[in-house]
Protein backbone atom coordinates (compact mmCIF):
# COMPACT_ATOMS: atom_id res chain seq x y z
CA UNK A 1 0.00 0.00 0.00
CA UNK A 2 1.67 3.79 -1.18
CA UNK A 3 1.56 6.14 1.56
CA UNK A 4 -1.09 8.16 -0.19
CA UNK A 5 -3.51 5.66 -0.09
CA UNK A 6 -2.57 4.45 3.65
CA UNK A 7 -2.84 7.86 4.80
CA UNK A 8 -6.08 8.67 3.50
CA UNK A 9 -7.68 5.07 4.48
CA UNK A 10 -10.59 6.04 6.51
CA UNK A 11 -10.80 3.40 9.89
CA UNK A 12 -12.98 3.87 12.57
CA UNK A 13 -14.45 7.09 11.32
CA UNK A 14 -11.29 8.79 10.54
CA UNK A 15 -8.50 8.82 8.58
CA UNK A 16 -5.04 6.96 9.23
CA UNK A 17 -3.31 9.87 8.97
CA UNK A 18 -5.66 11.54 11.50
CA UNK A 19 -4.97 8.51 13.74
CA UNK A 20 -1.27 8.97 13.77
CA UNK A 21 -1.33 12.51 13.89
CA UNK A 22 -2.64 11.78 17.24
CA UNK A 23 -0.22 9.16 18.17
CA UNK A 24 2.76 12.19 17.59
CA UNK A 25 0.34 14.30 19.18
CA UNK A 26 0.43 12.00 22.84
CA UNK A 27 3.96 11.68 22.50
CA UNK A 28 3.96 7.75 21.75
CA UNK A 29 5.58 8.53 18.30
CA UNK A 30 7.58 10.91 16.53
CA UNK A 31 7.20 12.09 12.75
CA UNK A 32 9.91 11.72 10.48
CA UNK A 33 8.42 12.43 7.34
CA UNK A 34 5.26 11.64 5.45
CA UNK A 35 4.16 7.66 6.36
CA UNK A 36 7.55 7.56 8.34
CA UNK A 37 7.69 7.59 11.95
CA UNK A 38 9.91 6.50 15.57
CA UNK A 39 8.84 5.62 18.77
CA UNK A 40 9.61 7.42 21.61
CA UNK A 41 11.66 6.24 24.24
CA UNK A 42 9.64 4.35 26.39
CA UNK A 43 8.94 5.79 29.97
CA UNK A 44 11.47 5.28 32.37
CA UNK A 45 9.19 4.82 35.35
CA UNK A 46 9.69 1.52 37.33
CA UNK A 47 7.60 -1.63 35.94
CA UNK A 48 5.20 -3.33 37.73
CA UNK A 49 5.73 -6.42 35.55
CA UNK A 50 8.81 -9.33 35.27
CA UNK A 51 8.89 -10.28 31.48
CA UNK A 52 10.14 -13.49 29.96
CA UNK A 53 10.19 -13.49 25.69
CA UNK A 54 10.29 -16.78 24.04
CA UNK A 55 9.21 -15.60 20.84
CA UNK A 56 9.38 -11.87 19.10
CA UNK A 57 5.96 -12.37 17.62
CA UNK A 58 4.45 -9.68 19.87
CA UNK A 59 4.25 -6.31 19.06
CA UNK A 60 1.72 -5.40 22.26
CA UNK A 61 2.64 -1.44 22.13
CA UNK A 62 1.94 -0.74 18.42
CA UNK A 63 -1.04 -2.86 18.61
CA UNK A 64 -2.58 -1.18 22.28
CA UNK A 65 -1.17 2.13 22.16
CA UNK A 66 -1.11 3.62 18.71
CA UNK A 67 -3.82 1.37 16.60
CA UNK A 68 -6.27 0.71 19.75
CA UNK A 69 -6.33 4.09 21.50
CA UNK A 70 -5.44 6.86 18.50
CA UNK A 71 -5.92 5.35 14.89
CA UNK A 72 -9.03 2.89 16.04
CA UNK A 73 -10.06 5.44 18.99
CA UNK A 74 -10.94 2.28 21.44
CA UNK A 75 -13.88 1.07 18.77
CA UNK A 76 -11.64 -1.66 16.86
CA UNK A 77 -9.91 -4.57 18.73
CA UNK A 78 -6.43 -4.37 16.70
CA UNK A 79 -6.30 -8.06 14.01
CA UNK A 80 -3.05 -8.01 15.25
CA UNK A 81 -4.19 -9.10 18.40
CA UNK A 82 -7.18 -11.92 17.26
CA UNK A 83 -5.07 -14.21 17.99
CA UNK A 84 -3.95 -13.82 21.31
CA UNK A 85 -4.99 -16.09 24.29
CA UNK A 86 -3.58 -16.04 27.85
CA UNK A 87 -3.63 -18.35 30.30
CA UNK A 88 -3.61 -15.92 33.77
CA UNK A 89 -3.08 -17.13 37.30
CA UNK A 90 -4.15 -15.05 40.20
CA UNK A 91 -1.50 -15.05 43.29
CA UNK A 92 -3.01 -14.00 46.63
CA UNK A 93 0.21 -12.62 48.27
CA UNK A 94 3.45 -11.94 47.21
CA UNK A 95 4.62 -15.19 48.50
CA UNK A 96 2.68 -16.90 45.77
CA UNK A 97 3.38 -14.47 43.68
CA UNK A 98 7.25 -15.29 43.91
CA UNK A 99 6.52 -18.88 43.68
CA UNK A 100 4.54 -18.14 40.42
CA UNK A 101 7.18 -16.34 39.18
CA UNK A 102 9.65 -19.50 39.76
CA UNK A 103 7.68 -21.51 38.17
CA UNK A 104 6.76 -19.95 34.96
CA UNK A 105 10.72 -19.68 34.44
CA UNK A 106 10.43 -23.85 34.13
CA UNK A 107 7.75 -23.30 31.60
CA UNK A 108 8.19 -22.35 27.91
CA UNK A 109 5.80 -20.32 27.51
CA UNK A 110 6.37 -16.30 27.28
CA UNK A 111 4.95 -14.71 30.31
CA UNK A 112 4.78 -11.70 32.70
CA UNK A 113 4.17 -11.86 36.69
CA UNK A 114 3.63 -8.50 38.58
CA UNK A 115 1.00 -6.19 40.18
CA UNK A 116 -2.15 -6.42 38.70
CA UNK A 117 -3.34 -3.95 41.48
CA UNK A 118 -1.73 -1.19 39.87
CA UNK A 119 -3.83 -1.69 36.43
CA UNK A 120 -6.89 0.46 36.72
CA UNK A 121 -9.29 -1.98 34.83
CA UNK A 122 -8.10 -4.98 36.14
CA UNK A 123 -9.45 -6.85 39.68
CA UNK A 124 -6.93 -8.41 41.71
CA UNK A 125 -3.41 -7.90 43.37
CA UNK A 126 -0.76 -9.48 41.75
CA UNK A 127 -1.34 -11.56 38.53
CA UNK A 128 0.88 -13.73 36.28
CA UNK A 129 -0.06 -14.38 32.61
CA UNK A 130 0.86 -16.53 30.05
CA UNK A 131 1.02 -15.74 26.15
CA UNK A 132 -0.34 -17.66 23.33
CA UNK A 133 -1.28 -17.85 19.68
CA UNK A 134 -4.69 -19.26 19.57
CA UNK A 135 -7.72 -20.64 21.99
CA UNK A 136 -6.57 -24.27 21.76
CA UNK A 137 -2.29 -23.63 22.35
CA UNK A 138 -4.16 -21.70 25.62
CA UNK A 139 -6.02 -24.52 26.63
CA UNK A 140 -2.88 -27.29 26.55
CA UNK A 141 -1.00 -24.76 28.34
CA UNK A 142 -3.65 -24.30 30.38
CA UNK A 143 -3.80 -27.85 31.43
CA UNK A 144 -0.11 -27.65 32.37
CA UNK A 145 0.03 -24.83 34.15
CA UNK A 146 -2.69 -25.60 36.05
CA UNK A 147 -1.01 -29.42 36.77
CA UNK A 148 2.43 -27.01 38.12
CA UNK A 149 0.70 -24.49 40.23
CA UNK A 150 -1.60 -27.69 41.67
CA UNK A 151 1.47 -29.06 42.43
CA UNK A 152 3.25 -26.44 43.85
CA UNK A 153 3.66 -26.14 47.95
CA UNK A 154 3.60 -22.53 47.61
CA UNK A 155 0.21 -22.28 45.23
CA UNK A 156 -2.38 -25.37 45.08
CA UNK A 157 -5.51 -25.84 43.63
CA UNK A 158 -7.04 -22.92 45.66
CA UNK A 159 -4.92 -20.49 43.25
CA UNK A 160 -7.16 -19.37 40.84
CA UNK A 161 -5.81 -20.16 36.82
CA UNK A 162 -8.20 -18.81 33.67
CA UNK A 163 -7.88 -18.20 30.37
CA UNK A 164 -8.98 -14.82 28.46
CA UNK A 165 -8.73 -13.44 25.38
CA UNK A 166 -5.95 -10.56 24.66
CA UNK A 167 -5.94 -7.16 27.08
CA UNK A 168 -8.71 -6.56 29.68
CA UNK A 169 -8.90 -3.12 28.32
CA UNK A 170 -9.96 -4.36 24.80
CA UNK A 171 -13.20 -6.34 25.98
CA UNK A 172 -14.15 -3.39 28.14
CA UNK A 173 -14.32 -1.10 25.11
CA UNK A 174 -14.98 -3.76 22.42
CA UNK A 175 -16.60 -7.20 23.99
CA UNK A 176 -17.34 -9.54 24.70
CA UNK A 177 -14.43 -11.09 23.71
CA UNK A 178 -16.16 -14.24 21.99
CA UNK A 179 -17.82 -11.67 20.03
CA UNK A 180 -15.06 -9.46 18.59
CA UNK A 181 -15.75 -8.25 14.81
CA UNK A 182 -12.65 -7.80 12.33
CA UNK A 183 -12.76 -5.53 9.47
CA UNK A 184 -11.32 -6.93 6.36
CA UNK A 185 -8.88 -3.76 5.79
CA UNK A 186 -7.68 -4.00 9.10
CA UNK A 187 -4.57 -6.61 8.65
CA UNK A 188 -3.43 -4.53 5.63
CA UNK A 189 -3.49 -1.45 7.45
CA UNK A 190 -1.87 -2.38 10.36
CA UNK A 191 1.21 -4.31 8.71
CA UNK A 192 1.69 -1.48 6.35
CA UNK A 193 1.94 0.90 9.41
CA UNK A 194 4.09 -0.82 11.67
CA UNK A 195 6.78 -1.57 8.75
CA UNK A 196 6.60 2.37 8.72
CA UNK A 197 7.71 2.87 12.60
CA UNK A 198 11.42 3.05 13.47
CA UNK A 199 12.80 2.06 16.71
CA UNK A 200 13.33 4.48 19.49
CA UNK A 201 17.23 5.99 19.18
CA UNK A 202 18.90 4.16 22.25
CA UNK A 203 19.20 5.72 25.61
CA UNK A 204 21.57 4.71 28.29
CA UNK A 205 18.96 2.38 30.90
CA UNK A 206 19.84 0.16 33.63
CA UNK A 207 20.79 -3.49 33.29
CA UNK A 208 18.24 -5.77 33.43
CA UNK A 209 19.05 -7.24 36.62
CA UNK A 210 18.88 -4.10 38.42
CA UNK A 211 15.49 -3.52 36.34
CA UNK A 212 14.26 -6.94 37.72
CA UNK A 213 15.22 -5.87 41.34
CA UNK A 214 13.44 -2.17 41.11
CA UNK A 215 10.21 -3.91 40.06
CA UNK A 216 10.58 -6.59 43.08
CA UNK A 217 11.36 -3.69 45.82
CA UNK A 218 7.93 -1.96 44.32
CA UNK A 219 6.68 -5.38 44.88
CA UNK A 220 7.62 -5.17 48.25
CA UNK A 221 6.14 -1.47 48.97
CA UNK A 222 2.91 -2.43 47.20
CA UNK A 223 2.27 -5.63 49.15
CA UNK A 224 2.79 -3.41 52.42
CA UNK A 225 0.28 -0.54 51.09
CA UNK A 226 -1.98 -3.53 50.75
CA UNK A 227 -1.45 -4.72 53.95
CA UNK A 228 -0.36 -8.53 52.65
CA UNK A 229 2.40 -9.29 55.44
CA UNK A 230 4.03 -12.08 53.52
CA UNK A 231 6.36 -9.69 51.97
CA UNK A 232 8.30 -10.01 55.25
CA UNK A 233 9.37 -13.47 53.46
CA UNK A 234 11.51 -11.28 51.69
CA UNK A 235 13.10 -8.47 54.29
CA UNK A 236 14.44 -11.35 56.51
CA UNK A 237 10.91 -10.70 58.54
CA UNK A 238 11.40 -7.25 59.45
CA UNK A 239 8.54 -4.57 58.83
CA UNK A 240 9.31 -2.05 56.05
CA UNK A 241 8.72 0.45 58.19
CA UNK A 242 7.77 0.76 62.27
CA UNK A 243 3.91 0.28 63.53
CA UNK A 244 2.31 3.64 64.55
CA UNK A 245 1.59 3.61 68.26
CA UNK A 246 -1.98 3.07 68.35
CA UNK A 247 -4.04 4.41 71.87
CA UNK A 248 -6.55 3.03 74.17
CA UNK A 249 -10.08 4.17 72.97
CA UNK A 250 -11.57 3.23 76.40
CA UNK A 251 -9.12 6.34 77.57
CA UNK A 252 -6.41 4.33 79.73
CA UNK A 253 -3.10 5.61 79.97
CA UNK A 254 -1.23 1.97 79.42
CA UNK A 255 0.75 1.58 75.88
CA UNK A 256 -1.10 -0.73 73.81
CA UNK A 257 1.68 -4.25 73.72
CA UNK A 258 1.72 -6.58 70.39
CA UNK A 259 -1.48 -8.84 71.81
CA UNK A 260 -3.51 -6.09 72.84
CA UNK A 261 -3.87 -3.08 75.21
CA UNK A 262 -1.28 -3.08 78.59
CA UNK A 263 -3.13 -2.96 81.56
CA UNK A 264 -2.04 -2.09 84.66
Amino acid sequence: MDDTLLLEAPIANRTVSAGMAAAVAAGTLVALAPGRWQWSPEPTATSVWIRVSHDASRHCRFYSEVMFRHVYQESLVPAGCAACFKVKVSPRSLRELVALREMAKTLPYTHKCGLDANTVVTQGLYGGYFYLNSLDAARAAFRQIRQAVDADSKLGPQVSVAIKRGCTHYELKCGPSDQYRFLPEQAGIEAALRSRIEPAPKLPSPSQSAQKMQTFLLWIETAYRLGDETYRDFTGGKRLFSETVKYDPEGQDAPACANGWARS
